[in-house]
């Protein structure tokens, strides 16, 4: 899956034939899976069979055991079961592993010059315009159907094309389209659209795309590639479709017929990538980024809202790709997303206003009263520069958020030049978007959970956040913020708080309230 999976289900298959049922945790960067039973397992690069694992003797690697997973009993050889490989292995591997390459996609392209920009004027503290490049408006993209000589499609052209475009959509128990959806979380300033394309049948049974012995994404660039041509050659017109400066296509979404019989990272396991070369559709037309996953027996939003957000918003993953922690966990769409894969949660307050979606935006000053709404894209902002900050929002278990174990006032530490890929919660190593848990435990970055029902702020456990409180509100380089917020009322559609004294001059640097 190209999104974070924590203790999911899956079917294995190895070489003869035999399948085994795992459960996985990781993401399309890294991933580690058990047998049900508990014990770690491990594909044997020279048998192709998944086997029982151990530990390599610096703990940077799993090692294969020689004995088949299913085929003896693990705790008669002596092995433990839940081993992990060291969290620093883990991070080396997240970032190396890559069977599709490691050129950027071109969301990654936009986002980093976005963030130079911000970096360029974070320490002037210089007033500043809106972030550049909002996502707002009517946005296009393209989504191409897929079945195969062997493998015809189960879900109509018209069933993809409501659950992409039809307002009120609730096909498969979903909660809306990926238009609701996007409506929703940009408090109606994004209107994104699909144009879906009739099946197109690939020139290859499917085997020939899923065949595990070909280097990962080279079938499925291929199938691509296959699909494009033949709209070319149709006459299609991508004129509708929405691109960038440079005349990329901002998304490519692609399904496929029938379920994944692909094990993790081969042939036409789900994932997001870009074109080897792009392809040049139509005069300022050319594709790279897409994302591609199987169409099977349903259709959720999960999957589909995550990668658009990378595509259509330059939204960075805010999961970390060697799943030694939980990122932003439940709380935003680009992390885990919520438990509810036909409800995903809203996209969290830190990048909604990055996107420009913010409908009310307040400044934290001394001796303020603020009322923050739940759902409405109205929050508050404190910050040392143009890129460390804290931003506030009010999180309710309704709407989209209705899956989250918690309600409360959301306080998120942001520092644009951190990584959700650092957990260490140091100056130097530490989130990019962090949520200050009222327990202070921390187990978001601890890796214990993706989010309990003791993280959000509200009366009558957790109101106040400060200096002297824990957590507090000091910065990473542990200097004092001088942010003291008090009385933060208990959880409600409407949430209060009190603001004392602050030591330090706030003002939003490129955050203007956007109506």
């Amino acid at each position: 899956m190209s999104t974070p999976f924590f203790g999911e289900q899956f079917t294995f298959t190895n070489p003869d034939g035999s399948q085994i049922q795992v459960l996985g945790w990781g993401n399309q960067h890294y991933a580690v899976f058990e047998a049900l039973d508990g014990h770690t397992i491990v594909k044997d690069p020279a048998s192709g069979f998944y086997q029982y694992a151990e530990l390599s003797a610096d703990k940077n690697l799993l090692v294969p055991t020689g004995n088949v997973a299913g085929t003896v009993d693990p705790q008669a050889l002596g092995l433990s079961p839940h081993i992990r490989i060291r969290r620093s292995a883990a991070k080396q591997a997240a970032r190396s592993a890559s069977a599709l390459g490691r050129q950027k996609r071109r969301w990654e392209v936009r986002l980093e010059q976005k963030k130079r920009q911000r970096m360029a004027t974070a320490q002037t503290r210089a007033l500043a315009a809106p972030p550049p490049g909002a996502t707002v408006g009517n946005y296009v993209g393209l989504c191409i159907m897929i079945d195969f000589p062997d493998i015809a499609g189960t879900i109509p052209r018209q069933q993809v094309n409501d659950y992409c475009n039809q307002v009120g959509y609730n096909g498969f128990g979903n909660n809306g389209s990926v238009l609701d959806y996007f409506n929703d979380v940009s408090d109606g300033k994004l209107t994104y659209t699909n144009v879906v394309t009739d099946y197109y049948t690939a020139a290859q049974n499917r085997s020939y795309y899923t065949d595990p012995s070909i280097a990962y994404g080279t079938r499925t660039r291929e199938l691509i590639l296959e699909a494009l041509n033949n709209l070319v050659g149709q006459g299609f017109d991508f004129s509708s479709l929405s691109s960038d400066s440079g005349g990329f296509v901002y998304a490519l979404n692609v399904f496929y017929a029938g379920p994944v019989v692909n094990n993790w990272s081969e042939g036409l396991w789900p994932h997001s990538w870009g074109l080897a070369t792009p392809f040049q559709a139509a005069p300022g037309k050319k594709f790279s980024d897409y994302q591609i996953t199987n169409v099977g027996s349903e259709l959720t939003l999960g999957t589909f809202c995550h990668e658009n957000g990378h595509m259509i918003c330059d939204f960075p993953d805010l999961y970390d790709y060697g799943s030694e922690s939980r990122g932003a966990g439940r709380y935003c769409l680009m992390a885990g997303g919520g438990s509810n894969k036909k409800n995903p949660a809203q996209v969290g307050a830190y990048l909604k206003n990055a996107a420009g979606w913010t409908t009310s935006i307040t400044p934290i000053t001394s001796g303020i009263s603020g009322a923050v709404t739940a759902g409405k894209n109205d929050f508050y902002i404190y910050d040392k520069n143009g890129t460390e900050y804290f931003i506030i929002e009010n999180r309710q278990k309704q709407g989209r958020d209705v899956s989250l174990t918690d309600a409360g006032l959301a306080i998120w530490h942001i520092d644009e030049s951190g990584s959700n890929n650092n957990e260490q919660m140091t100056p130097a190593m530490h989130y990019e978007c962090s949520i200050e848990q009222a327990d202070n435990q921390f187990d978001l970055e601890n890796n214990a959970n993706s989010g309990d029902a003791e993280d959000l702020f509200g009366a009558p456990l957790a109101v106040s956040f400060g200096d002297g409180t824990s957590p507090n509100s000091r910065w990473w380089d542990g200097s004092s913020s001088g942010l003291e917020i008090n009385q933060i009322s208990a959880p409600a559609p409407t949430m209060t708080f009190n603001v004392g004294t602050v030591s330090g001059s706030s003002f939003p640097v490129y955050f203007q309230t956007r109506l």
